[in-house]
């Protein structure tokens, strides 16, 4: 696989998600909506996206919710793909999801499967720039066959329903 077959198609989707062509604005504003039922969550979210997994872990007051959460993540298979705006009510199936990932990631480049990848990869897309951006086409299609296989037991359950559980637990914990 040439590292240029896959990165024109990716660069050029990505290009495309963050200049607003696919339609993730509704995805982010129905998270906004749950996160905002939750001052608590929202912040340790927030952190999240700015800080990283690991800094919150390592920076949180042990017990609280933040401690939970990131720590939580840390463990979870598909955790760093709640730094995705949008992930938090995402109704892709976690098996789904990864394997249109790997297939976006593995994709090569014409015009024939270029308007497929628009029109099928659009939220795809948003978690594999979140992916090559933190490990590389390489490591980043190994680390999602990872996932996969580590994710099975819940893999059939949306990956929103998944992160909402998590969450909810560490916010029962805290209560």
């Amino acid at each position: 696989m040439q590292l240029k077959t896959v990165m024109v198609p990716a660069v050029l989707a990505f290009g495309l998600s963050g200049c607003g062509y696919f339609g993730g604005d509704e995805k982010q504003q129905l998270e906004q909506a749950w996160l905002a039922k939750n001052e608590q969550l929202q912040q340790v979210i927030e952190q999240i996206r700015s800080q990283g997994i690991e800094a919150v872990a390592s920076g949180a007051e042990a017990g609280s919710v933040a401690a939970c959460v990131a720590s939580k993540l840390e463990m979870d298979p598909v955790g760093e793909l709640v730094n995705v705006e949008g992930a938090l009510v995402e109704s892709a199936k976690v098996t789904e999801l990864l394997s249109e990932l790997e297939a976006l990631m593995e994709q090569d480049f014409s015009l024939e499967n270029m308007s497929s990848l628009l029109q099928k990869g659009a939220d795809a897309a948003a978690y594999a720039k979140q992916i090559i951006a933190d490990q590389g086409v390489e490591q980043g299609l190994q680390h999602l066959q990872q996932m996969a296989t580590a994710s099975e037991e819940f893999a059939s359950q949306d990956l929103g329903a998944h992160f909402q559980q998590l969450l909810l637990e560490c916010q029962q914990q805290a209560n």
